[in-house]
């Protein structure tokens, strides 16, 4: 059973809530996993610029293999980056409103917005998730529970993974801006069996 202790706590930024919350779900999930070498790349990038800025200890939380790709990384690693997508491509679909604005608008917005919110953070988190990972091998009990808990045993793609761990984010999300579970759960199966996202 995973500790859901920080979908109590109140944050000032709803991008540290979801930092948090990526990492943990990611950690909770994946037994074992490769990155994409767009992934590999950008780490390395982004560890040079640390390193230009005086900072060494950059590659603590990453670790490369003698292939030089990731090896080993910090879940904190891949939550921040995460969030940080999804808080740039969320603020653009949004036309630049700010990402707590969007947030309370939300929480205080009737259903088919909420639904709509729901659908913009799916395709936000899948296509993230789709950019970190080139493979995944995950816990397979989980993953099937959560395959039956949102009627999805009939999809037959190859992504189901994908699916579950981006189902396992807007679970927290949706708890932590009080989207009830009815609007998450009709959701879902439109999207899952919808090609438009």
């Amino acid at each position: 059973m995973k500790n859901e202790d920080y979908l109590n706590r109140s944050y000032i930024r709803f991008t540290d809530f979801l930092s948090i919350a990526v990492s943990r779900e990611l950690e909770y999930f994946i037994l074992d996993s490769k990155f994409t070498s767009a992934f590999n790349y950008r780490v390395k990038e982004i560890i040079r610029e640390v390193e230009k800025e005086g900072k060494k200890d950059a590659e603590l939380s990453v670790l490369f293999n003698t292939d030089g790709e990731i090896a080993l990384i910090d879940a904190g690693v891949l939550g921040k980056f995460i969030s940080d997508n999804y808080n740039i491509l969320t603020e653009q679909y949004y036309k630049g409103i700010k990402l707590e604005k969007v947030i309370k608008n939300i929480k205080g917005g009737g259903e088919k917005v909420k639904v709509d919110f729901i659908k913009i953070s799916y395709s936000i988190l899948y296509k993230s998730i789709e950019e970190l990972y080139k493979e995944i091998k995950c816990k397979k009990e989980l993953k099937d529970t959560y395959m039956d808990k949102y009627d999805l045993k009939k999809y037959t793609g190859n992504d189901s993974t994908v699916i579950v761990i981006v189902l396992l984010i807007l679970e927290d999300i949706c708890k932590y801006i009080e989207i009830n579970d009815e609007i998450l759960f009709s959701s879902i199966n439109e999207i899952i069996f919808s090609n438009n996202l």
